[in-house]
């Protein structure tokens, strides 16, 4: 694993609000009645690893049936984005990541299974959620890159360990806080919070999610509730939330996945927000074999987009859009 530091501008800081969650109660857009199916080509799309697609909604079926919303903008090499808990189609985190890489980019996002407006099939399961992924991947011209935030980067971690045919990764805090604090240690918070749901009590499953998951404060958690918008979208995906505990091994980074991986990857973090949220990145890049580990100063758990954006040029050699000398150069 390689140590870096990456600069950015001063202005370059994380918008407020809950991590890994939007801001507002923005529901997915619902997909248009031309929407292409899953194999069919987009118009006039060129060859050699260059893409234009301007904006296209469209649906891929994954292995089991289940239907995925899968997004698509930008022109450039292929990127796919795989968000936090909380992020789907429509969400503003999403949205503000995709205009930040749509001018050099094929950015393909896509609402996990449970989640927006994809189906959802019983029974979950870690494979299923691969198997997902690996259709939209597929779907789409290669070779693919991927950018994991949050919840994200630990699914995007099983994906590659898993074979997905993704070429390279950047991983953006995957919040893996039982590894580096022994007092977040619950094997058994993904039963608690389906309990909660099978209850009713959604908000129950949201508090504790974000408390023990993201580290959320109890004055953020209660906040985040007295913003009725907000508080409603994050009730919409409370049935999810057990799933992605799961897909995080616990909160603990799972060893043997990570020491699976075999394409390069990048796990960065930034300098400006909790502490534990830097050393479970740099425990991951530990795990990982011939990761890069990044602390980017100036950012929290929801980085700057161009921030994040100008990351992920450093890592996969694209022409980033010009910037201030010495924006990401690193030191």
């Amino acid at each position: 694993m390689h140590d870096d530091r990456s600069r950015t501008p001063e202005h370059a800081v994380g918008p407020p609000g809950v991590p890994g969650a939007p801001e507002s109660a923005i529901a997915p857009a619902p997909l248009p009645a031309g929407h292409l199916s899953a194999g069919q080509p987009s118009a006039g799309q060129p060859s050699a690893g260059h893409f234009s697609v301007g904006h296209l909604d469209r649906i891929v079926h994954s292995a089991d049936g289940t239907p995925l919303a899968v997004s698509e903008a930008g022109s450039g090499p292929t990127l796919l984005v795989v968000g936090g808990a909380f992020d789907h189609h429509g969400t503003p985190t999403v949205d503000r990541l995709v205009r930040a890489l749509r001018d050099r980019y094929r950015v393909v996002t896509y609402d996990r299974r449970g989640r927006g407006a994809s189906g959802d099939t019983a029974p979950w399961s870690i494979e299923r959620e691969i198997e997902d992924m690996a259709a939209v991947v597929t779907s789409v011209p290669g070779p693919v890159d991927a950018l994991g935030t949050c919840v994200g980067a630990g699914l995007v971690l099983r994906g590659l360990a898993a074979g997905v045919p993704l070429r390279r990764a950047v991983l953006w805090e995957p919040p893996y806080r039982a590894t580096v604090d022994p007092h977040a240690d619950d094997v058994l918070l993904a039963d608690v919070l389906d309990e909660h749901v099978a209850a009713g009590h959604r908000g129950q499953a949201v508090r504790a999610f974000l408390a023990q998951v993201l580290g959320l404060p109890m004055g953020q958690v209660t906040a985040a509730r007295l913003r009725p918008r907000l508080w409603r979208a994050l009730l919409a995906d409370a049935h999810v939330l057990s799933r992605d505990v799961r897909v995080l091994g616990g909160l603990a980074v799972p060893q043997r996945v990570a020491e699976a991986v075999g394409v390069p990857v990048l796990v960065a973090a930034g300098d400006a927000g909790v502490e534990w949220m830097r050393a479970a990145a740099a425990a991951l890049a530990e795990a990982v074999p011939g990761s890069r580990s990044l602390v980017v100063p100036g950012q929290g758990h929801v980085p700057d987009p161009v921030v994040l954006g100008h990351l992920v040029d450093r890592f996969t050699g694209v022409d980033a859009p010009s910037v201030d000398p010495g924006d990401t150069d690193a030191h």
